[in-house]
């Protein structure tokens, strides 16, 4: 088994001993500070993971953001001094089983593409990513706007060309624990944005995005989600409408997630 030990800032023993699992990977590794407290948060791999959206003829709609990737059993480590280690498990979050797959797998964008990699054989383009940096996963931002830079977005689906899904991993006001986060009306609901969306919310804290436009993929109705992040956490609230010859027309709807 092996053992590995925090330290925390100055030298002084922090979260005692983490005991890793003997067959997890370390996927990425970030510090990050918490009310003034410095912590680490990795990403580990229960076992090591496959490759995903890997090949030439892989790389299609449900791969977007996946491409050239890697999937497998997911969990976020948090480590803090003076704190047991928390271990907050990121599959549940993902999409249905794939494939050949009995449950659903998390999957990681592994490394970015380059020009003529689809001309190389298998083992060589293989080889090729894997001397390249794997793209960052734990991106860090104020996503909620508390002035505390400590959630990253984990795209969690791609289900047709141009359409995903994300999540945001952070730390819960209400008990200060890790968790995918929801709004304050539905804190136990993770809030499920598209990525462009999260990047909004990110440069402003009152955002308006069109998610779904009237006519794409063949939508009668434009989708419009409003999020705010205020004292209280965030809110968010989805509106449709019908779609005209012109454009929007009526509100049909209106939810509060």
């Amino acid at each position: 088994m092996r053992l590995r030990t925090w330290l925390a800032v100055g030298g002084v023993l922090g979260a005692g001993v983490s005991v890793a699992r003997p067959t997890s990977v370390l996927r990425e590794e970030v510090r990050v500070t918490v009310e003034g407290v410095t912590e680490h948060w990795r990403l580990e791999w229960r076992t090591p993971p496959a490759l995903a959206c890997f090949e030439t003829e892989g790389v299609t709609c449900p791969c977007e953001g996946f491409a050239q990737g890697e999937r497998g059993e997911l969990e976020l480590v948090r480590s803090r001094p003076g704190r047991p280690v928390e271990r907050f498990p990121l599959t549940p979050l993902f999409g249905g089983p794939g494939s050949g797959e009995e449950r659903p797998q998390a999957m990681l964008r592994g490394w970015e593409p380059a020009e003529g990699d689809e001309q190389l054989p298998p083992g060589e383009r293989r080889q090729a990513l894997q001397r390249r940096k794997r793209v960052r996963a734990m991106v860090l931002g104020d996503y909620d706007h508390d002035g505390q830079a400590r959630e990253f977005v984990l795209q969690t689906q791609a289900y047709g060309c141009g359409m995903r899904e994300a999540v945001l991993i952070g730390v819960d006001r209400r008990d200060g624990r890790v968790r995918a986060l929801g709004t304050a009306e539905h804190p136990d609901r993770p809030l499920v944005l598209e990525p462009e969306t999260w990047a909004l919310l990110r440069a402003s804290a009152r955002i308006e995005a069109i998610e779904t436009p009237c006519g794409d993929h063949g939508s009668e109705q434009e989708r419009v989600l409003r999020v705010v992040a205020d004292g209280k956490g965030l809110h968010a609230t989805q509106e449709l409408y019908h779609c005209t010859e012109t454009g929007r027309g009526a509100r049909v709807s209106s939810e509060v997630l």
